[in-house]
């Protein structure tokens, strides 16, 4: 009976979908994994990487996944820009496979990872958003 309550406790049930935004130069990438996360429930908006902060506070987004593909400096310049937004999004770079460098700070997740790690890691990131500014 307790694994009952611990499995209906862990679930979360949301008034509105998540909004995800994917921002990366890779239309593959974008295509397939915006039609995989709608069909998981997410509400999936897409957005370039120099134009990922404007759609990301147009959006209100909840989490923005970022694919700069420039320099671990660009990912970082836009990550830092995002969590000046008053809706605070949480923000997961998008790391190639073979990329097993440190990021610091910035949550990262594998391109091509399989749905349900991708999927773990946009939740994860969507709960630990810091505190949205009160306008």
């Amino acid at each position: 009976m307790d694994v009952q309550a611990g499995e209906s406790a862990s679930k979360v049930h949301r008034l509105q979908p998540l909004r995800v935004l994917l921002s990366s130069r890779d239309r593959r990438f974008v295509r397939v994994t915006s039609f995989l996360l709608s069909r998981k429930g997410y509400e999936v908006v897409q957005a370039a990487p120099a134009e990922a902060v404007d759609a990301a506070a147009r959006h209100r987004a909840d989490v923005v996944l970022l694919e700069d593909g420039e320099s671990r400096a660009s990912a970082a310049k836009y990550a830092a820009a995002l969590a000046t937004l008053a809706s605070r999004p949480g923000v997961l770079v998008v790391r190639d496979e073979d990329d097993r460098r440190s990021w610091g700070r910035m949550r990262t997740v594998e391109k091509w990872a399989p749905l349900d790690a991708l999927v773990r890691e946009i939740e994860a990131a969507s709960l630990n958003r810091p505190t949205p500014f009160v306008d």
